[in-house]
């Protein structure tokens, strides 16, 4: 709680991620595009020990925190996952349990993937407007593809109302009835329980021009088309390094190479002791005791 306070900024809005250690260089690509944007309050929920410890050792454990638990439902693995695979759609899954946690604490959780570039001021403070500004709105969603038909799950603005703690509950229930199905699935078939008409929907979609996901922005080449500057970028539908490689061709890569390998090192380098001590500390306490010299 002590680093969630300590990261909670104006009307209780949380800026938080969830990630693991395989997602590492795109979280710290994150935080450095929050830095230049004026954001210097954010939270990473580890999924794991390794990118908590790392997030550590880099000077960021002010943001950093451990997932409980108690707040998951199954065991999170280290490693990069590809999409579609079982072992991303519990990583995934484990985003919906995070945010559920932190309604419950009466959180506005402004909730962003790690695969994302914040390239704007203030969007904190726009979104939030978005979301005061009219009473029946709940929950601001970027929206997934170009058809207005699917939210994505990556990066919203949600209430701490009653009705989004059950739209998240009803998500974590199909996603837990369903091995095949994505989080984002899930909660996609969730929100076709609501009231969605126009003049009376608790759900907004944000402008996919002016919030691109990867299909907007780097498929189909929309922004630079039209001229327009987004808010932020989302480097969904890339697989694997193609996330970095087009990032990285667009400009909006900010991570050195071998300073990561730095980090690396420094984390392996301080396993490598610990264990060495936990091996020595075993063996003195395994140690026969000498018998005493008048003994013999």
């Amino acid at each position: 709680m002590d680093k969630i306070n300590a990261n909670l900024q104006d009307n209780r809005v949380l800026i938080v991620a969830a990630a693991n250690y395989g997602m590492r260089n795109h979280a710290y690509n994150w935080i450095e595009s929050l830095l230049h944007t004026g954001e210097d309050k954010f939270l990473i929920l580890c999924l794991d020990d390794q990118l908590y410890d790392h997030l550590h050792i880099a000077g960021f454990g002010n943001h950093a925190a451990k997932i409980p638990d108690t707040w998951l439902h199954q065991q999170i693995e280290a490693g990069f996952e590809e999409y579609y695979s079982q072992k991303y759609r519990v990583i995934t899954h484990a985003k919906t349990l995070v945010v559920q946690q932190l309604l419950y604490l009466d959180i506005n959780v402004l909730f962003s993937d790690v695969d994302i570039v914040w390239l704007k001021p203030r969007i904190r403070e726009y979104l939030h407007t978005l979301l005061a500004i009219r009473d029946d709105t709940q929950v601001i969603f970027q929206q997934e593809g170009a058809e207005q038909k699917e939210v994505n799950s990556g990066f919203y603005i949600m209430r701490p109302s009653e009705p989004m703690k059950r739209l998240l509950a009803s998500t974590i229930y199909l996603a837990d009835q369903d091995s095949g199905l994505t989080q984002q699935g899930a909660l996609n078939r969730a929100l076709d329980a609501l009231d969605l008409r126009m003049r009376t929907t608790a759900v907004v979609l944000l402008d996919v021009l002016q919030w691109p996901n990867g299909y907007i922005y780097f498929e189909n080449n929309w922004n630079n088309a039209h001229g327009v500057d987004p808010y932020i970028i989302h480097a969904n539908y890339l697989i694997g390094d193609a996330k970095k490689n087009r990032l990285q061709q667009a400009g909006f890569w900010y991570i050195d190479d071998q300073w990561l390998e730095g980090i690396d090192q420094k984390l392996d380098a301080s396993k490598t002791t610990t264990t060495i001590e936990k091996e020595d500390k075993k063996a003195k306490n395994t140690k026969p005791k000498q018998k005493n010299s008048k003994q013999l």
